[in-house]
């Protein structure tokens, strides 16, 4: 038997529970917010894998121009009239659950796996908004956008009784091990590899968003409401695209003391980490690094089959911007 659970949310812009509870209200830098979560049960005899699994992922981007100047309208700090600022939104994100079916072959030094996912899919979210705000005075502002998305909710125009869509999805995924010398051990995967949904029936807003229509608060400050023009209706058939996430670890054990460098590339964007550990008496190992774009420490305990992680960039939750949690067993 064998099994995983994991998860991380990242925030740049602002911290994950004000994203949660009311989104963009702290917006200061950063141009990027992803949510991944995967979790898989599976048995494997004679190196054929059979799974099930149930996962989630939403990718969201934007320019970083953008998020300063919405923070700072959001907070109702003073403009600079006559600024103009480019907007461009893009969002990617759905949940599902399948099964996976695939093959691992081991040797003396080395291991490979692959395998091939389907599932069925709901909560689409795939979409642009581009456009332009420009400063009118220091409490003033004015907005003007093209939308093009499809969803399972109309979280920007609010559009009432939505049929959701459902979709079927597949993808590729391939691991590797080696162990060239004693002392060194490279491991490599790759998830999402040729991934694609197809949607049908998708809901979906093509529309030209802006603030021609103005209100002001009690302070005198513009109010975001967007006047909306468009169209709306149902796709018949619409294809996701997901983008391959890749990651890779170099370990080197010097007596019961090891060092560790991680590399990840997902959404476009790359990450790496360096830490050091120990192996104790038993057998179990505990791994501790840090994460420098993140500004995570993360740390890994493994004992026997398990292997246990956490990672964040602060104590406190109301302040964190990036959180990760696994917990696998002979995966």
């Amino acid at each position: 038997m064998f099994g995983r659970f994991e998860t991380q949310l990242v925030s740049e812009p602002e911290p994950i529970k004000t994203t949660l509870s009311d989104w963009g209200s702290e917006f200061d830098s950063g141009s990027r917010q992803w949510a991944i979560s995967h979790a898989e049960a599976g048995f494997r005899e004679q190196g054929i894998e059979v799974s099930v699994f149930t996962r989630a992922l939403a990718d969201l981007r934007m320019n970083s121009q953008a998020v300063s100047f919405y923070g700072r309208i959001a907070r109702k700090e003073p403009l600079n009239e006559g600024e103009q600022i480019p907007v461009a939104l893009r969002v990617n994100g759905f949940s599902g659950s399948g099964i996976r079916s695939g093959y691992r072959h081991s040797d003396e030094s080395w291991t490979i796996s692959g395998g091939i996912s389907v599932f069925k899919t709901r909560h689409l979210m795939s979409g642009t908004l581009d456009g332009e705000f420009v400063a009118a005075a220091e409490n003033d502002y004015d907005f003007s956008a093209d939308v093009d998305y499809l969803y399972y909710r109309d979280v920007i125009f609010d559009r009432p009784d939505v049929e959701k869509a459902s979709g079927i999805g597949w993808a590729f995924d391939i691991a590797a091990s080696w162990q060239p010398m004693e002392k060194l051990d490279l491991n490599l995967r790759a998830e999402d590899l040729f991934s694609r949904i197809r949607w049908k029936d998708a809901p979906f807003t093509r529309a030209q968003a802006n603030t021609d229509n103005k209100s002001f608060d009690d302070d005198g400050y513009a109010v975001f409401a967007p006047t909306i023009s468009g169209t709306e209706g149902y796709r018949d058939t619409f294809y996701q695209d997901l983008d391959p996430r890749f990651y890779g670890t170099a370990q080197w054990q010097e007596g019961a003391w090891l060092a560790v460098v991680h590399g990840h590339y997902q959404f476009g964007y790359g990450l790496y980490g360096a830490g050091f550990g120990r192996t104790f008496a038993g057998g179990a190992r505990i791994l501790a690094s840090y994460w420098p774009e993140l500004e995570s420490i993360r740390l890994e305990l493994t004992r026997g089959k398990w292997q246990a992680m956490v990672s964040a960039d602060e104590v406190t939750w109301s302040s964190v911007r990036a959180i990760s949690l696994g917990l696998s067993y002979n995966y």
